[in-house]
């Protein structure tokens, strides 16, 4: 490979995102969730995982950086080991650099849904979670209705998997008699 090969690949890749752009994190990782108190719920989780691969990154970073380079005094294969080690370390700054990018979009994203959820007594999160489940059995009810004209066995299991007052409250939105938009229990 020569030295302008290189180059353009270096170029093509100077603003390559490996991991996830901020907006599959805010449509697929966070909004994908539902509800927003899910929402908040997956920003606790996706910041929780990424912060401690970050500070994990950051201590083999440390610890690599701290190995004695065992190589050859001299020749080829100390200039080969010496590339190598050079990649190993720039790969290894590269992921950390990401997984910062993506901790700072969730924290962004952690910070409005913290406003909204955050620091609730254990019985306003209760109330919110039933709530935010309903959500969810409505949600799955409506796609099977779009879809199939009718619901389908999952969301009945998991309607079924409510406690009694809550499936009450979810099967009135498509019981025998009852007016039933789809595009509404979906949110469209």
């Amino acid at each position: 490979m020569d030295v302008q090969s290189e180059n353009d690949i270096y170029k093509i890749l100077k603003d390559f995102e490996p991991r996830h752009t901020a907006f599959q994190i805010d449509n697929f990782i966070i909004g994908k969730a539902g509800s927003p108190y899910f929402q908040y719920r997956q920003v606790q989780r996706e910041i929780s995982d990424r912060y401690q691969t970050v500070l994990d990154l950051r201590d083999n970073l440390r610890l690599f950086d701290l190995q004695k380079k065992w190589h050859w005094p001299f020749g080829e294969r100390a200039a080969i080991r010496s590339a190598t080690r050079k990649r190993k370390r720039q790969q290894m700054a590269r992921d950390l650099a990401e997984y910062e990018r993506e901790l700072e979009r969730l924290v962004e994203v952690g910070e409005v849904l913290y406003e909204k959820f955050g620091g609730l007594n254990r019985e306003k999160k209760d109330q919110i979670e039933a709530d935010a489940w309903q959500q969810r059995a409505v949600r799955m009810a409506g796609i099977d209705l779009l879809v199939n004209g009718r619901v389908g066995s999952t969301a009945l299991d998991f309607i079924l998997s409510l406690p009694k007052p809550d499936r009450a409250v979810v099967i009135e939105y498509f019981k025998p008699g009852v007016k039933v938009d789809p595009y509404k229990m979906i949110g469209l």
